[in-house]
């Protein structure tokens, strides 16, 4: 699901480089995203309707709230690529095909950088960092992710969700405070580690160390290290939820 849009962003800069004619183009352009927002409303549908039938009150509170953040992650993707496709169909209609082309590198980046985040198995911190990534962006900061997970699970539930995803969020957004200070074009490198009962986050790139000691205060657990800034957060209990044919999720607990 999360790749598909990177070939077709592919597929476009090839017509664009071959030289079709405009018209030609743009009612491929029209024909492809008619296409995509119909596959994504039926994997929607098709996720919803698997799901339903599930019984049990714990695992069905874990369906639901599995169902909700993954019609929030299609809605936001639909929306993003909407967005990329409009910009690149202007372009495309002001015969801009050196912009046309660079939009499009540019988004293919955007896409693998985001496919990133979805290696680890907790689903609630995928798309937190793959959302910290999009405001960096909108804060002139490129976020630059490599992750790496120890864990076979495709899908885990943590307890305190809520104030696991509210401290790394506001982690970010300190970090984020550190690194921008106006300067467009700033980088920051992000690395993540995902273990069976632990998550681990290094930070390096562009930062202000002066900001960064102005605004540490009341940030806990941040250490120094080699090659940037690591913060280790400790789960208090994990559950496997193991995916079927059927996309029904059984839980165990460790």
């Amino acid at each position: 699901m999360f790749y598909f849009p990177i070939f077709m962003l592919k597929y476009i800069k090839k017509l664009i480089e071959g030289g079709v004619s405009i018209t030609v183009q743009i009612n491929i352009f029209t024909a492809i995203i008619l296409f995509f927002l119909s596959l994504l409303g039926i994997c929607s549908l098709f996720s919803f309707t698997k799901k339903k039938g599930h019984g049990g009150k714990s695992s069905k509170e874990l369906e639901l709230n599995f169902i909700k953040k993954t019609k929030y992650l299609l809605r936001e993707q639909r929306h993003d690529y909407m967005n990329v496709f409009q910009i690149i169909y202007g372009y495309l209609q002001l015969n801009n095909k050196d912009m046309a082309i660079e939009y499009i590198k540019k988004s293919i980046n955007l896409s693998l950088n985001s496919s990133k985040c979805f290696c680890i198995s907790i689903f609630s911190i995928s798309l937190l960092l793959e959302k910290k990534m999009k405001l960096g962006e909108s804060k002139g900061i490129e976020i630059i992710y490599d992750v790496d997970s120890c864990v076979n699970s495709e899908i885990r539930d943590i307890n305190d969700e809520s104030g696991v995803i509210d401290y790394i969020s506001k982690l970010f957004d300190f970090f984020f405070d550190c690194t921008y200070n106006g300067n467009q074009g700033a980088k920051l490198f992000i690395e993540v580690y995902e273990h069976i009962d632990k998550i681990e986050f290094v930070f390096s790139g562009d930062i202000d160390i002066s900001l960064f000691e102005q605004n540490s205060r009341g940030i806990n657990n941040i250490t120094k290290v080699d090659d940037g800034y690591e913060v280790v957060l400790y789960f208090d209990k994990t559950k496997d939820l193991l995916v079927g044919d059927n996309i029904c999720s059984i839980s165990n607990s460790y």
